[in-house]
C-alpha cells in the first residue's frame, strides 16, 4: 500500500510540475516578444509623448475617459498659451492691431474654470461682447 500512495504523490507531484514548466514556458514566449525600453531625458523633453505616441500606433488607442482628459488639457494649454502671448505683448509694450482685442483679452482676466467648461475660457475671448 505504501507505494499506491507514493505513486499517487508521484504523480500529483509530476502534474503539478507539468502545469508549471507550461507556465513558465508560456512567460518566456511572451517574455521574448516584450520589447522593454528606457527613455531619459529631462523634463518637458517628450518623454510621455513618445509613449502615447507608441500607443496609438502600435496599441488599442485611447479610452474615451482618456480622449476627454486630454481634450481638458488642449484647452488648458491653448488658454495658458494665449494668456502668455497676451502678457507678453504686454510686458514689451507691442501694441495689437486691433484695438478691440486689447479690450477683449484684459477684459477676460479671471476666467471660468476649464476643467468645468473647457471651451467656455476661448470663448471668451473671442465671442463674448465687450461692454
Amino acid at each position: 500500500m505504501g507505494n499506491v500512495c507514493c505513486s499517487d504523490e508521484h504523480s500529483e507531484q509530476r502534474r503539478r510540475n507539468e502545469a508549471i514548466e507550461r507556465v513558465l514556458n508560456r512567460d518566456k514566449k511572451n517574455a521574448r516578444r516584450e520589447l522593454k525600453l528606457l527613455l531619459l531625458g529631462t523634463g518637458e523633453s517628450g518623454k510621455s509623448t513618445f509613449i502615447k505616441q507608441m500607443r496609438i500606433i502600435h496599441g488599442a488607442g485611447y479610452t474615451p475617459e482618456d480622449r476627454k482628459d486630454f481634450r481638458i488639457r488642449v484647452y488648458e494649454n491653448i488658454y495658458k498659451g494665449i494668456r502668455t502671448l497676451v502678457e507678453a505683448m504686454d510686458n514689451l509694450h507691442i501694441e495689437y492691431e486691433e484695438e478691440i482685442n486689447a479690450v477683449r483679452f484684459h477684459h477676460h482676466d479671471n476666467v471660468v474654470e476649464i476643467s468645468q467648461s473647457p471651451i467656455s475660457a476661448l470663448r471668451l475671448f473671442y465671442w463674448t461682447p465687450i461692454p
